[in-house]
């Protein structure tokens, strides 16, 4: 503990000494103690190269107080040298901070086309169990994934697709449960339920809602034009029915949603992700974004630019699939734009209390310790 926080939490007990004085610090008190670097990495995940952390990976890490990492199939051999690799991780993140605080470890374990870790759970696809539609599959499916994960040590799993399979391109139609909203909502949720009964954490995706979009956003500038009415009363009801079931997480798209929100990406889009998501959706888990990398055309390909405008947007979580040097540039700019009055420090501290929230649900912060 750095000495500054020791004299002012000595001074907090001197002033203060009462039986309450003397209890574990809450997720607030430990936001109001952190660094304004500790908290911005805590807001940054990021991919890492290989099969286990080099040591210039575990020293950035650290150097950078990073909270959180995506994994992908070139991190995986087997389900034991995975467990190594997230062992290590855990130890460079808790090394990066005072607090003892965990790193949230994610894997797109959707299931078919995506599916980071080809022998483990799910068996099924989205469009398979749409096809099945029984929600007790769909929840025994996540349930046996969440055991896969949790045992190898990935507490995040960036699923279920939530978007509907609708034209004009069909662009989710490998991924998605289906095309009806009510099915889609059922098996989602009963999907996403299955993961957090057993402690992993389900990232329903890609709100508002992707299906309708004109291309992958993997591949540049995707449009959504479908209309209004449509985008609140149809792509919305997958998400509504998870957010009203406890749904943990919550990724954002880049779509650019022409008739409710205009020409700039959802992911960036201030409309998008607090007006719709956490004023009309009621929405208090952890916002976080698509892959930066894939916006980055933006701002001219710096992604650096893009991680400071998704967090000034209200994304609690900038995701990066780069490397450790993207997730310091990435943090570096955050900085700058609170240092300098473009992102207030109230929207640092709101995205931090949500994301140690969720750790705390998930085990790997106690504020207390």
């Amino acid at each position: 503990m750095r000495a500054g926080r020791l004299i002012s939490i000595t001074t907090a007990g001197l002033l203060m000494f009462s039986p309450s004085a003397l209890a574990a610090p809450s997720t607030r008190e430990t936001v109001e103690m952190m660094t304004l670097r500790e908290k911005i990495g805590q807001l940054v995940m990021f991919a890492v190269g290989g099969k286990n952390l080099t040591m210039s990976e575990r020293k950035q890490v650290a150097r950078y107080h990073l909270g959180g990492v995506i994994l992908f199939a070139k991190n995986y051999d087997d389900r034991a040298q995975l467990r190594g690799l997230n062992r290590q991780i855990q130890k460079a993140v808790r090394r990066g901070n005072d607090f003892k605080i965990g790193a949230l470890i994610s894997a797109d374990q959707e299931g078919g086309v995506v599916k980071r870790f080809p022998d483990m759970p799910p068996a099924y696809s989205a469009p398979r169990m749409g096809e099945i539609g029984s929600t007790s599959v769909a929840r025994s499916q996540g349930k046996k994934t969440a055991k896969a994960l949790k045992h190898s040590g990935v507490n995040v799993d960036l699923a279920p697709v939530a978007d509907l399979d609708i034209g004009p391109n069909h662009v989710m139609a490998s991924r998605s449960f289906g095309e009806n909203r009510y099915v889609v909502a059922r098996l989602a949720d009963a999907f996403g339920r299955g993961l957090q009964e057993n402690r992993v954490a389900a990232a329903a995706k890609h709100f508002p809602g992707f299906g309708g979009a004109s291309m992958n956003s993997d591949d540049g500038a995707a449009y959504v034009r479908r209309s209004r009415w449509q985008l609140h009363h149809v792509d919305a009801v997958p998400f509504h029915r998870m957010i009203d079931r406890g749904v943990r997480m919550m990724m954002i798209s880049h779509g650019m949603y022409t008739n409710d929100g205009g020409k700039k990406p959802a992911s960036l889009n201030h409309y998008i992700t607090t007006d719709r998501l956490r004023d009309e959706f009621g929405f208090k888990g952890v916002a976080i974004s698509d892959d930066l990398v894939s916006v980055a055309w933006r701002f001219g390909g710096d992604t650096s630019k893009a991680c400071k405008a998704t967090v000034r947007a209200g994304m609690d979580i900038a995701l990066l699939t780069g490397d450790v040097g993207m997730a310091k540039a990435c943090a570096q700019r955050i900085y700058k734009g609170v240092r300098n009055g473009d992102i207030r420090k109230q929207r640092i501290d709101d995205a931090v209390k949500r994301v140690l929230k969720l750790k705390v649900w998930l085990r790997i912060f106690d504020p207390g310790e």
